[in-house]
This record gives C-alpha cells, structure tokens and sequence, in this order.
C-alpha cells in the first residue's frame, strides 16, 4: 500500500468505521487514542496468537498506524514523511530544539505485536503531549 496524503485519511476512517461497529467512537481527538487502546485490547490474544495470520496482523498494525499517526499529527501539527515502503513513515513536528520525529506504525506494530507492556498507546499519546508543553 502506498501511503499520501491524500490517502491516509481515507485509511484511518477505514478504522473509525470498524471501530463503530464495536461501539467504539474514535473521532480523532487526543482523548480517541484510549478508545484507540480500549479497541486493541479486545483482541490481545487474538492478535499475538501463533496461529493468527501474519498477513492480517500486518494490517492491523497499518490501519492502527494510520489513525495513531493521523490523530496526532492533527492534533499537535505534526506533517507526515511518506515513504514508498508505508512502514517507515514518519511524522515531523517543528519545535525550538530542532524537531520531533516519530513512527507511529513501528508504535502500533510493537503493540499489536509484543502488547501492552511498555507500549500502550495513551503512555506514547501522553509522551507527545508532554513534549509538545515543554517547548
């Protein structure tokens, strides 16, 4: 999948749609990240299962990425960086000290891939904000 910024929108509501169907509102607020988690968290076991296909956490992991990405680039004026492979895309943030570069698929693919430990989603949201104050 190629990656633009004419498309990345379109594959983050892929994710608000599924989410809706579960309940769940994400509406690309900061406070949506939680719900974000909330949503990743009823399929832990599922998603890190031996027998889980490859392929489809893949996907997972990208549309997780896409509205991850997109929620904080919107909310705190961060610019995406394409890259021909949709995994190495990052985000961009100016600040005083010189910048902020951040992955956030190499972020949703720790936490759909090693869990929650270390790697939930709101600590990585609150992390952004709080740099995001600092300067």
């Amino acid at each position: 999948m190629t990656l633009t910024e004419d498309n990345i929108g379109d594959y983050a509501d892929m994710l608000v749609l599924q989410a809706r169907d579960r309940g769940l509102t994400l509406d690309y607020s900061s406070e949506s990240i939680s719900r974000l988690e909330d949503l990743i968290r009823l399929s832990d076991d599922l998603l890190r299962g031996d027998d889980f296909p490859e392929a489809q956490r893949n996907l997972v992991v990208f549309y997780v990425g896409c509205y991850l990405g997109e929620t904080l680039a919107r909310n705190y004026g961060g610019v995406w960086h394409f890259d021909p492979n949709w995994f190495e895309s990052t985000l961009l943030f100016n600040l005083p000290d010189g910048g902020l570069q951040l992955r956030p698929f190499h972020k949703a693919h720790y936490r759909v891939v090693v869990g929650v430990k270390e790697n939930e989603l709101t600590a990585y949201r609150d992390g952004v904000k709080a740099r995001m104050k600092s300067d």
